[in-house]
């Protein structure tokens, strides 16, 4: 209770001791509730995260044989970069092409002196009135050039004198201007780029072109006397194929990891504190155990199809570990954990894209071994599957034994209550009678 206890004034002894004492003892069976609370709770957790571990890895299942992991693409190269890049902007022709740059577009040039204009005045550039005030330096006619969009051209301070830049290459482009400040003009005209495509002759306005070859664009970047530019043929990626299978291994180890460690964890007995009541939760179930069996016989069996096909994983390079370098099994071969060689996969998309297509499900042929992993786990982390009636069994146990838990201590409290009061009356009946017996003796007196 709160506040200072005056107790014992009549009795002389320790009530507030002596309630805490019997308290304690009333809260022997508490103790083991809570035990219960934190098994319970340990239960519940542990299954929600096997469960979210299995939902994992059916998604990494799903995206071994997912039309996106599978879907064709293509890639180019250049023989050298510095003179002719390329990429793919539509399907294109697969084969090799040769780029001669004879000559690369340009933008036209020019150069002004320039004088302060003596009152408000304007400078024509490419036939548009550029506004300037009275007095504007070279510096303020740059900024006024290139904060005026119809202008078409670049402007910049080069050493005192105005020099225009048109916005557009080709021979086509113009960097004029006219005024009373600006005078003694030089230009550079501009230029189309010169090349060929296969002997095929070219001139564009632009250093950047898309209609030389269908579906490609050419950057020209300097002149050559003949860059090979290839195409692949169109297929599947071997890059997004193997990042899924490392997905796929990764979600399998973490699922087989997750529940092993739960089913390997053995319980304490009579266990003291909360964090020994945690272990061992899900020592030896059977039902993850038999998820596990399961797992591991569909990595490790067959699928389905023609004798010379592929039909096991480990013809792609995902196995178990199998030794720590003196023959004795790893320990993630004894956990059955997978790895991947990935230089095994690529050696077998490039032979036979087709059956390592079949083999893990991304074909039309029939199920592989991602349906026949998906059959497994789909009635476990479907809505209303089994995980999820472990977990409402487990919220629903853990919901009882919080709330007997909140009974209890409600039963403690009125407890502690009434034997205060006991106690209270206790102290005020032997005061009573000790003024009873000091009046008696004072009469006798």
């Amino acid at each position: 209770m709160a506040g200072i206890q005056m107790t014992g004034l009549a009795s002389g002894l320790d009530t507030e001791a002596i309630i805490t004492q019997l308290m304690n003892v009333e809260k022997t069976p508490r103790t083991s509730l809570s035990m219960k609370q934190a098994a319970a709770q340990a239960r519940s957790d542990a299954l929600k995260d096997v469960a979210a571990k299995l939902s994992s890895l059916k998604l990494a299942a799903t995206t071994l044989r997912s039309a996106g992991t599978w879907a064709d693409t293509q890639s180019v190269e250049s023989a050298d970069t510095t003179k002719v890049a390329a990429r793919i902007v539509a399907g294109a022709a697969s084969g090799g092409h040769t780029v001669t740059v004879s000559g690369l577009a340009r933008a036209a040039q020019s150069t002004f002196d320039y004088t302060p204009p003596g009152a408000a005045d304007s400078i024509t550039v490419n036939g548009h009135a550029v506004p300037l005030a009275s007095g504007a330096s070279l510096d303020d006619a740059v900024a006024a050039i290139n904060g005026d969009e119809d202008a078409g051209a670049f402007a910049v301070n080069v050493g005192g004198r105005l020099a225009l830049s048109a916005k557009a290459t080709g021979a086509a482009s113009t960097a004029t201007a006219t005024g009373a400040m600006v005078a003694n003009g030089t230009t550079l005209a501009g230029a189309d780029a010169s090349f060929t495509v296969d002997g095929v002759g070219y001139t564009r306005a632009s250093n950047v072109v898309t209609d030389a070859v269908a579906g490609l664009e050419l950057t020209l970047k300097g002149t050559s006397t003949g860059t090979a530019v290839s195409v692949t043929t169109p297929g599947a990626d071997p890059g997004a194929i193997v990042d899924a299978a490392k997905a796929f291994v990764t979600a399998y180890n973490a699922t087989v990891e997750a529940i092993r460690s739960r089913t390997t964890e053995k319980r304490i007995p009579n266990a003291s504190t909360e964090i020994e009541a945690r272990q061992g939760s899900l020592f030896g179930d059977t039902g993850l155990n038999g998820i596990l069996g399961s797992l591991r016989n569909i990595v490790s069996s067959s699928v389905a199809g023609a004798p010379s096909a592929l039909d096991q994983l480990s013809e792609l390079g995902i196995t178990t570990g199998t030794s720590t370098g003196s023959g004795t099994l790893s320990p993630d071969a004894i956990a059955g954990k997978l790895t991947l060689d990935s230089a095994v996969l690529r050696a077998k998309l490039d032979k036979d894209p087709a059956g390592v297509r079949r083999l893990l499900g991304a074909s039309t042929s029939g199920p592989g071994f991602a349906q026949k992993l998906e059959q497994v786990l789909d009635p476990l982390t479907q809505a209303g599957g089994m995980f999820d009636a472990r977990i409402t069994s487990s919220t629903a146990s853990l919901t009882s034994i919080k709330d007997g838990l909140s009974r209890f201590d409600d039963r403690l409290a009125t407890r502690e209550t009434a034997l205060r009061k006991q106690f209270a009356s206790l102290e005020v009946a032997l005061q009573k009678n000790q003024a009873t017996l000091a009046r008696v003796q004072a009469q006798l007196g």
